[in-house]
């Protein structure tokens, strides 16, 4: 009598889980900056004049979304997408993120500013794949970025991204944070790290501009196929999803 009860009690739990999971209207991830420690975990190498010469960083929120709460989506049991959405100003928390970790790579952020380093938010996108057990998380950021000289006059415009991607529990707000977080740092190392940024960083002069290729290189068809082997091996997903990905990857070839 006992196992009964006890079966029945989990098969009713089960169920009310992959209820809870197919009939999910809506995710709100509490914003918080959590980059995890060997993933993206890296700091861009900059020269000595980078650390010497005081900068202002500006972000700004370029999206233009008619709901700038809008920061992704995901998908239940049921295959039915629902929109994931931050609890508070992206940007802010992007601001609050980012000036912390340029203070941790010892960057000179006080005043008088030799140079402004406006940062543009233009995407950031968290989508949620739910499968059978847990869910696949993937996060894309992306930067525009003007730096310019203490009288306003730009040095040098460019783009950049990051990326993060996770495998995680269903509906997960910590897992939801962890690859925002990855992808958030990743942009902003890139950025930096830019050797045509660096240099006119330091000279002041104006060098022109860095196409989005040279901070992110997009990758290879043969490469993406690759990384699509490796995420059907680890059943992350399924035989139809990798059939119709590896389809669009050979119409590129």
């Amino acid at each position: 009598m006992f196992r009964r009860a006890a079966v029945l009690v989990l098969t009713l739990a089960c169920c009310a889980a992959a209820y809870g999971r197919g009939n999910l209207k809506e995710l709100t991830v509490q914003l918080k900056y959590v980059p995890q420690e060997g993933v993206h975990s890296a700091s861009p190498d900059l020269q000595a004049g980078i650390l010497t010469t005081p900068v202002e960083i500006r972000f700004e929120d370029a999206r233009h979304l008619a709901d700038p709460l809008l920061i992704g989506q995901g998908t239940g049991g049921d295959d039915k997408q629902f929109p994931i959405h931050a609890d508070r100003s992206v940007i802010d928390y992007v601001r609050e993120a980012l000036t912390g970790t340029a203070k941790d790579w010892g960057l000179h952020m006080e005043p008088p500013a030799a140079r402004i380093l406006v940062i543009q938010l233009t995407r950031i996108n968290l989508d949620e794949s739910n499968k059978a057990l847990g869910s696949v998380y993937g996060t894309e950021v992306k930067f525009a970025f003007v730096l310019k000289d203490a009288k306003g006059s730009s040095l040098l415009e460019g783009a950049t991204s990051g990326t993060a991607h996770r495998y995680g529990h269903a509906h997960s707000v910590d897992n939801c944070n962890e690859v925002l977080s990855d992808a958030l740092k990743e942009a902003f190392s890139n950025v930096l790290g830019d050797a045509q940024l660096q240099s006119a960083w330091v000279s002041g002069k104006r060098t022109g501009s860095v196409a989005p290729s040279a901070t992110a290189p997009a990758e290879t068809p043969e490469q993406r196929l690759k990384k699509l082997d490796e995420l059907y091996k680890k059943g992350l997903i399924t035989k139809d999803e990798y059939d119709r990905k590896r389809a669009e990857i050979l119409k590129e070839l």
